[in-house]
């Protein structure tokens, strides 16, 4: 149920990380007056490592841990699929055993908590049906990380609702069924510290089962228009406008929303009820000690990983060598997509790519403009390779190999 989180990270010595082997910290440079950022950081499979300069106001340097725990355990790739409490404990087993980091040790900063279910229907139509949170309009947001997805602000959280499948088909993944997630985003710590949380062994011995209810609650504070229950009816109009629900006095607002939900009870569909169900089965499921066989049918085209086990079927760059099976089918060489998803998630091999094949010309220009230059010198690298090729080798000539499936002895 867990997803992004952040967390400041003590009990460990700054030298203690930036000496580990999996972390490649860099500070960001000011490119026109060269002054450095007030923090480096690295990334591991999507989690991103800070230490903060000691300032006036905190004398020690500091370190900060961000990103999603989900991710992490898909090695980065994706948070699609089922991520419950067994996996919780795997992640945080394995960022011990990696950088010795211990849950009392990480004291909460925001956490994601929410669960994908597969909906009774198109999520995005589910999507657009959804107007109001409590008094608050659910507006579209769109980030390359999330994708698109509704939300409403509040002050101390936020309520996230996803369409998981058009996001990640985009990247390149099969997914066959509906996913839908719903979340919240806890922005302060003050509704968490109420009941006793405050560091991430908190969060454990408190009990993500207990989180339940208040997705419940979050979910039901939804104004759903549902167009089958509404049709025919002499609010089919005025109930579909986000307008009216926005300017109702709130004592009118309270009944009309308690009249919508009567008209969508009575609808043998009554998606949002069906919808309440679905989040609470799949957190119970979520929430067993036990592991279960993944209900939602999802599969990466090849797999995902960053590992150097040998995977005869996963696709490769032939230029680098680097796994790109996160990229399209049909690619052959290490793409904008690929060079984002190891920016994210292996700043070590990222930063190996970066410094033999862009030019300094490039260097200071903006991250999105270096992937760019990165991809087209990977394209001339190999277009070179290829006209050497031809040059050696007339057309016909018997050859006990195929030149066109080569690929490097080892990456990069």
């Amino acid at each position: 149920m867990i997803d992004f989180i952040k967390y400041d990270l003590l009990g460990i010595a700054p030298d203690h990380l930036e000496q580990n082997i999996l972390l490649d910290f860099h500070y960001k440079v000011n490119s026109k007056t060269g002054e450095l950022g007030k923090y480096k950081n690295a990334y591991f499979r999507g989690l991103e490592f800070k230490i903060f300069e000691a300032t006036t106001a905190h004398p020690e340097q500091r370190i900060t841990v961000e990103g999603s725990f989900h991710k992490y355990w898909n090695k980065g790739a994706h948070n699609f699929n089922d991520f419950g409490i067994v996996e919780v404990k795997q992640v945080l087993a394995d960022l011990q055993k990696k950088f010795n980091i211990k849950p009392e040790n990480c004291i909460l900063r925001q956490l994601e908590i929410g669960v994908n279910i597969k909906p009774p229907g198109k999520t995005k139509s589910i999507l657009k049906q959804c107007l109001l949170h409590k008094t608050d309009r659910l507006k579209w947001i769109f980030t390359k990380d999330e994708g698109n997805y509704i939300q409403a602000r509040h002050q101390r959280h936020i309520l996230k609702i996803y369409d998981k499948k058009t996001h990640y088909i985009k990247k390149g993944f099969k997914i066959e069924d509906e996913v839908m997630r719903v979340e919240i985003k806890y922005l302060k710590m003050h509704d968490l510290n109420k009941k006793g949380i405050r560091t991430l062994a908190d969060l454990l011995k408190y009990g993500l089962e207990n989180f339940t209810p208040e997705l419940l609650k979050q979910w039901q504070n939804v104004i759903f228009y549902d167009f089958k229950a509404l049709q025919g009816t002499k609010y089919e109009n005025l109930y579909s406008n986000p307008n009216y629900w926005e300017n109702l006095p709130y004592e009118s607002l309270k009944y009309h929303r308690a009249n919508l939900n009567r008209l969508t009870q009575s609808h043998p569909d009554n998606y949002k009820c069906r919808i309440a169900e679905l989040i609470k089965t799949k957190a119970d499921l979520l929430n067993k000690e036990t592991t279960e066989i993944n209900p939602l049918h999802i599969e990466l085209e090849s797999v995902v990983s960053t590992s150097q086990e040998i995977n005869l079927n996963r696709k490769v760059c032939k230029v680098t060598g680097l796994n790109i099976s996160m990229q399209k089918e049909e690619s052959i060489l290490l793409s904008h997509t690929g060079l984002r998803y190891y920016f994210k998630t292996d700043r070590k091999v990222y930063e190996q790519v970066k410094r033999k094949y862009l030019s300094r010309q490039w260097s200071k220009e903006n991250h999105d403009i270096q992937i760019k230059e990165i991809a087209h010198n990977i394209r001339n690298r190999y277009n070179t390779q290829k006209i050497k090729r031809e040059k050696l080798y007339m057309p016909g000539q018997p050859l006990l190999f195929d030149l066109n499936t080569l690929t490097p002895t080892s990456p990069i």
